[in-house]
């Protein structure tokens, strides 16, 4: 039986969906080693989500690009805690990186690859990462 749980949707003002999800695809590739070698795989299903599988297979992580914003799944009935401890660092680091194209630089609103309705949703989301 899997089991997807909703762990946050945030809400776009504006968002260049290819250019946000070629780069957050890029940095999440980037942390298949991270914090442990090969604990994670990274694969992107379509052009609208990536999916980070877990070594021991008892849980994923599904970001989605929609039309009006970003959505970050948990597929596992049961997910181990090690694979949620690892998540935490996953999200927060994810988070880390929105909150950079957001917030972050000397580029006007226009020209970023994200803005989001609510000013605090990033740190919203931090709230609802186990071990936050």
């Amino acid at each position: 039986c899997k089991f997807i749980s909703h762990v946050k949707h945030s809400t776009a003002k504006t968002m260049k969906t290819g250019g946000l999800r070629l780069y957050c695809s890029l940095y999440l590739m980037g942390l298949q080693n991270t914090p442990e070698p090969k604990c994670w795989k990274a694969h992107q299903s379509d052009n609208f989500e990536v999916n980070l599988r877990y070594c021991d297979l008892t849980g994923s992580i599904i970001i989605q690009f929609t039309d009006d914003g970003i959505d970050i799944f948990r597929l596992g009935s049961s997910p181990s805690m090690k694979y949620l401890m690892h998540e935490s660092m996953i999200l927060n680091g994810f988070l880390d990186e929105l909150h950079a194209i957001v917030y972050e630089g000397d580029v006007i609103d226009e020209n970023r690859l994200l803005t989001l309705q609510e000013p605090n949703d990033i740190e919203k989301a931090r709230e609802v990462v186990s071990f936050a």
